[in-house]
């Protein structure tokens, strides 16, 4: 069987669907069923959908491998989507063949008004696409706040934020309004994939 070649932007757009899809519809579920309690077990959700979405022969065939605490070259990441090289074997370290950065997310599930760590990942992912030397790298800051909003589009990124966030970063949002009684579960995508 011919294995279809993508180029690199289809890969991330690939990717960034599969997120947004899974955010929108199985990490959803899950929260809403009780499946989620706090960000361990978000993660390992995320990493559970996300490896059945874009399903073992698309990794397999694109030389692509999704890794939770993820770190290297100065990211220190909740999720990361990589790209190995051809002959990973040939490196004494598994680390060593990876050859791109393809996608990041950062993860927050907190029961309280504490935004500090919130607002620290925010600017970890500011401080990654300042210095990383991973250019077309998306970030996504999947973020579930129990905490009850006044309203219903909330967004944690200022337009202030928008100018190192554009073309790059993507907001997946779970939280509370008053006048429902459902969590609110949105995208704010800025990275032009939409």
């Amino acid at each position: 069987m011919q294995t279809k070649q993508y180029s690199a932007i289809e890969i991330s757009k690939i990717i960034d669907q599969a997120i947004k899809e899974i955010w929108s519809l199985e990490l959803y579920s899950d929260y809403c069923n009780f499946s989620l309690l706090k960000e361990d077990s978000l993660k390992n959700a995320f990493y559970h959908h996300l490896r059945n979405k874009l399903s073992d022969q698309f990794l397999l065939e694109n030389n692509i491998r999704i890794y939770t605490e993820f770190y290297m070259d100065g990211i220190r990441a909740d999720l990361a989507i990589v790209k190995l090289d051809d002959n990973p074997r040939q490196h004494n370290h598994l680390q060593d063949s990876i050859i791109d950065i393809l996608a990041i997310v950062e993860m927050k599930f907190k029961n309280h008004w504490n935004d500090g760590p919130f607002k620290e990942d925010i600017e970890k992912v500011k401080n990654y696409i300042k210095t990383s030397s991973y250019p077309n790298c998306q970030y996504y800051l999947a973020f579930i706040q129990e905490a009850v909003y006044e309203q219903e589009e909330y967004a944690w990124l200022s337009p202030k934020d928008l100018k190192w966030a554009k073309g790059h970063v993507t907001e997946l949002l779970g939280y509370y309004i008053q006048t429902i009684e459902q969590p609110v579960w949105r995208i704010n995508s800025y990275n032009n994939f939409n």
